[in-house]
């Protein structure tokens, strides 16, 4: 007895029909013939189907295969050749449960069923129709005696209109996107290739997007299931696996995060080994920025940076933070410390954000805080109109020049344009030790005074991030960008090292010896300096114990001398220039006392180690590769399949190259197997604990103005439209501003403005209150709780391991303080009650009141030392509650002893009137 599945129903046949239809006799034999034939139309694989288009349903009744797969295939191929697509039908089963019989339908076979035509929960419109009741069919059965399949049927007639050859490639039974184009775009994709490009150069190889075999839609469906696959248990936990597998196989990679009370990712900080390396080399100048929509929860990206011995930019590490607060960037801060092994930059370069600042100042007190001139330049522009005023500034950003001439044209800038009484002129001179060359031309920055490197890594990031990625996107996409960034080093290394510069100074010694030691960026800049000894006069030398003082001039410069001091015992040399403290190596006026003194090489006092060749091993130059990196896996995969394509085409022309091709590939795949052996790659899917998902937040900036067309912007200060908060007249209002509304409250008045004041004094109280206003806020704005603070990573940073010793060891110090205290309280006890007793024993030998006092006095304060005794040792033990009763009872007591001690005084007095 047969049993059925399927759409027989839906074609139209009943059970009944279809089993009279199929009647399988174990009796039928065939011959070899038939096993020939089967063996090579289940070889298909790899062949044109030119022949399949003049087959008849006499032919067709003819063919045998293997099994019920390939008769489906050979069903497929013909409905390709022909412009019709198929699909599986009903089956049947033998007792044993084994099909026996198998149906193979025009895909426009049936109807749709009528009730999706009359849905009352429809949303969308109707799909067009596509079911025709087709009856094409073939129909094939098993042959037990031969154990082939045998044709039963064949129904070439369609009730439709075929589908041009040009388009067969559109139908869905089709489009199937197979192993080795799969794993070809996967390899692409995970190197920052969109999806597009990828397709357009999967189809340059095909020969044109009909050659693919899937469409667009289909790659993306594709790619969008790849993404959902990978972060099935939540994004969050997939970054968190990833960097966990990182910090596995490079034990200097470390992530720190934290969560919120909801579980939710808070912040998050990470870097690998070679960027931790690098900050130890180059970490004394940091800059970082964030930048926005490069991730899916519009999370802002905080990029840290620096300049390397090429004068290139280097990365030292990313940041997500959960909001652009004060609290955020300090965790983002001592974290960055943490993980750099507590390494203190002397300089930090940031836009003008009050945040950044507010953050920098706590955390890294001690730096140097420079904020962009590109961003002060812009914010003098949008505010004022003068061109003179911007010249000025100009000058003040770049040019050197001493504080108190600086401090005399501001005065004079400010009362000429009228800065006095707008607020935005009276919040840069606030800041002005921060963007002022006057403050900052004796410090060393590496070359930055703006974020431009920030600035151009966030519009080199559009090429690997968009926001519509996920956070593990995001880490991984990184990586490419720090190694684009990485070979560059490399290449700029090898420029350095490979070659010898040509000598065209004259000074051979020092030029050689600068150029052995320095990189070819930094030797360039040193070789104008060599050069522009030329233009160096000499004034006057005199010799002060062992230490030659030069006095130079420059040419166009009379009159303005440069003091030099060079001592050849100690092997040092000093200019008050300034230039050397300024960019790190000697300047013009150094190199003119060592052509004097006859110095073959530069001392080594002068050579800063971060601009050095060999600041780095050659080891640490070279780029990590495992050979069980996925990502590498998958993009060998695709250029072996793009590399076997040719081979595919050649193979396929006839019958013999076809089995060469064949037995090529096998033979091929066993040498392969045999060496590879049993390697497999390996990742854990499980994290360490759940992590929810960030949620989408809301970022700094212009608001969108997306459907608030005709709205006028207003002034954030006094709600009026027509200007902003920086053109604003009205006064500044502290203490309603909504930021600081649980803040304590704090004195607001402003105090007025004195008009011509050159220092402008009067504006330390409000930076005074802009200060406890934003510590304020650092308080309530921090942006997740410290203690869901989570470390990924075995190197753990020495700032850390020394704080919890730290913690450790005050803790064992109080316990000794409050013993010791205890011991000395319990011995001043003994003290109060001897003197106590002995009172006592004089006012019953004398009869004396006043001796009397005393014994009484000297018992309140045993009492009161045996309670100060025990309220110490229950504030040690925590015992809360007996502290305070034993606290109640020594205020007690000390009233006591206070009334005690005043009977006593009014006695001694009486009994010095009575003598």
């Amino acid at each position: 007895m047969e049993c059925y599945g399927g759409m027989g129903k839906a074609n139209g046949l009943s059970a009944d029909e279809s089993e009279n239809e199929i009647c399988v006799s174990n009796n039928n034999v065939v011959d070899e013939n038939d096993l020939r034939k089967a063996e090579l139309l289940s070889d298909e694989d790899g062949r044109e189907y030119g022949y399949m288009t003049g087959l008849s349903a006499e032919d067709i009744m003819k063919k045998v295969f293997r099994s019920e797969e390939h008769a489906y295939e050979f069903y497929g191929r013909l409905g390709k050749c022909n412009g019709f697509g198929v699909r599986k039908g009903d089956y049947a089963k033998d007792e044993d449960g084994s099909v026996v019989r198998r149906r193979f339908f025009c895909n426009r076979a049936g109807l749709r069923d009528g009730k999706h035509y009359n849905r009352l929960d429809r949303k969308r419109c109707h799909r067009p129709e596509t079911r025709t009741n087709c009856q094409a069919l073939m129909s094939v059965y098993l042959d037990k005696g031969s154990s082939v399949w045998k044709v039963r049927k064949v129904i070439l007639e369609h009730n439709h209109e075929l589908i041009p050859t040009g388009m067969v490639h559109m139908i869905r039974s089709f489009r199937v996107i197979s192993d080795s184009a799969k794993a070809h775009m996967d390899g692409m994709h995970t190197y920052g290739f969109p999806t597009s490009k990828i397709l357009g150069y999967m189809a340059g190889i095909a020969g044109g997007y009909s050659s693919l075999g899937f469409t667009k839609k289909d790659a993306y469906n594709y790619m969008d299931r790849s993404k959902r696959a990978k972060v099935v248990d939540g994004d969050m936990n997939a970054a968190i696996v990833y960097l966990e597998g990182k910090a596995a196989a490079d034990p200097m990679s470390m992530a720190r995060y934290n969560l919120n009370e909801e579980g939710m990712l808070g912040n998050m900080f990470w870097a690998d080994g070679p960027s931790r390396v690098d900050f130890q080399h180059f970490g004394d100048v940091v800059a970082f920025d964030s930048t926005y929509k490069k991730n899916k929860y519009n999370r802002p990206l905080v990029i840290f940076l620096g300049s390397n011995n090429h004068k290139q930019t280097t990365i030292f590490g990313f940041g997500l933070v959960l909001d652009e607060t004060i609290g955020s960037y300090k965790w983002m801060l001592e974290n960055l410390l943490e993980v750099m092994c507590g390494k203190l930059p002397s300089v930090v370069v940031t836009d003008g954000d009050e945040s950044m600042i507010a953050a920098v100042r706590e955390v890294l007190p001690q730096a140097t805080h420079r904020l962009c001139a590109w961003h002060l330049q812009k914010n003098v522009t949008s505010n004022s109109n003068e061109q003179m005023f911007r010249d000025v500034f100009a000058k003040w950003l770049y040019a050197d020049m001493e504080v108190e001439e600086f401090e005399c044209e501001w005065a004079q800038v400010a009362e000429q344009f009228g800065l006095l009484n707008k607020y935005w002129a009276l919040q840069l001179y606030e800041k002005r030790k921060m963007w002022a060359n006057a403050y900052l031309r004796r410090k060393f920055c590496a070359g930055f005074r703006t974020t431009s490197r920030c600035e151009g890594i966030n519009s080199h990031l559009k090429k690997f991030l968009s926001s519509r990625h996920t956070i593990l996107e995001l880490v991984q996409n990184l990586e490419l960008l720090v190694r684009e960034y990485r070979n560059n080093e490399l290449v700029a290394q090898f420029s350095s090292i490979y070659g010898v510069p040509v000598l065209t100074t004259r000074l051979d010694p020092i030029e050689h010896f600068a150029a052995s030691v320095y990189t070819k960026v930094i030797f360039t800049e040193v070789k104008k300096e060599i050069e522009s000894i030329s233009i160096v006069n000499f004034v006057s030398k005199r010799r002060v114990s062992t230490t030659m003082v030069y006095t130079v001039e420059e040419y166009g410069f009379p009159g303005q001398n440069v003091v030099a001091m060079y001592d050849p015992k100690r092997g040092r040399l000093v200019c008050r220039c300034g230039f050397w403290e300024k960019e790190g190596f000697p300047c013009r006026h150094m190199f003119f006392v060592m052509k004097h003194e006859h110095v073959k090489r530069i001392p080594e006092s002068l050579i800063l180690r971060r601009w050095r060749k060999d600041v780095k091993t050659v080891n640490e130059y070279t780029e990590k590769t495992g050979l069980e990196d996925e990502r590498g896996f998958l993009l060998r995969h695709g250029a072996l399949h793009a590399a076997s394509q040719w081979m595919l085409f050649v193979g396929s022309k006839n019958d013999d190259l076809y089995k060469k091709c064949m037995s090529g590939i096998r033979q091929i795949c066993y040498d392969l197997e045999a060496r590879s052996g049993n390697d497999t790659m390996d990742r854990s899917q499980n994290a360490a604990g759940a992590v929810r998902d960030p949620s989408v937040v809301r970022t700094k900036g212009a608001p969108s103005t997306r459907g608030h067309k005709g709205k006028k912007r207003k002034c954030t200060r006094c709600r009026k439209t027509g200007h902003t908060k920086r053109r604003c007249t009205e006064p500044q209002k502290m203490s309603t501003s909504t930021r600081y509304k649980q803040c304590p409250k704090k004195e607001t008045t402003v105090s007025k403005l004195e008009v011509g004041s050159p220092h402008f004094d009067v504006h330390a109280d409000q930076g005074k209150r802009l200060e406890e206003g934003d510590h304020c806020r650092s308080e309530q704005d921090g942006g997740a709780n410290e203690k869901w603070e989570h470390v990924i990573g075995t190197a753990q940073s020495q700032t850390r391991n020394m704080r919890g010793v730290g913690n450790t060891v005050d803790w064992n110090i109080e316990n000794m303080l409050c013993g010791g205290y205890c011991v000395w309280e319990f011995l001043d006890l003994l003290f109060d009650g001897a003197v106590c007793i002995m009172s006592l024993l004089v006012w019953n030998l004398q009869n004396s009141w006043m001796f009397f006092v005393l014994g009484v006095g000297n018992i309140a304060l045993v009492t009161r030392s045996l309670l100060k005794v025990s309220s110490t040792w229950c504030s040690l033990y925590g015992w809360t509650n007996v502290l305070y009763v034993t606290n109640l009872l020594r205020v007690l007591t000390f009233l006591c002893l206070y009334s005690v001690n005043v009977a006593d005084a009014r006695n001694c007095a009486a009994a010095s009137k009575l003598e």
